[in-house]
């Protein structure tokens, strides 16, 4: 994977908003973030924190019981309790930059699941 989409939570100046692109460069470590169409800033990821976490929703297990209750009976409002309910992911990840120019460092926070941070990590070496 040579780029991904990261859903920022709180960003640095130039990189900010949701589903910024990145990219991998051919320098270990150093990635590029595009913001818009033409704006794109370069920095040096040097260390990740991540953060896993999975969250059950409630409100779509119950829409999915109801649903399957209906449509199937008892049988049907477990497995659509089950369904509606599975888990979703919701870990987040700080990420340890210096900027490319002015090598001012900075801390940039984004949501991002397990494949997402091994393949970023895996940028870094």
């Amino acid at each position: 994977m040579r780029s991904m989409k990261l859903d920022i939570i709180k960003g640095v100046p130039g990189v900010q908003g949701k589903n910024v692109n990145i990219f991998k460069t051919n320098t270990p470590g150093l990635v590029k973030f595009q913001a818009g169409l033409s704006l794109t800033k370069k920095f040096y990821i040097t260390h990740i924190e991540w953060e896993h976490k999975e969250g059950r929703s409630a409100g779509k297990a119950a829409v999915g019981a109801i649903g399957g209750g209906i449509l199937a009976g008892p049988l049907g409002l477990i497995a659509g309790a089950a369904l509606g309910g599975k888990k979703n992911e919701v870990s987040t990840a700080v990420l340890y930059l210096k900027d490319e120019q002015t090598e001012k460092e900075d801390h940039l926070y984004v949501r991002m699941k397990a494949k997402e941070y091994e393949a970023l990590y895996s940028w870094l070496t």
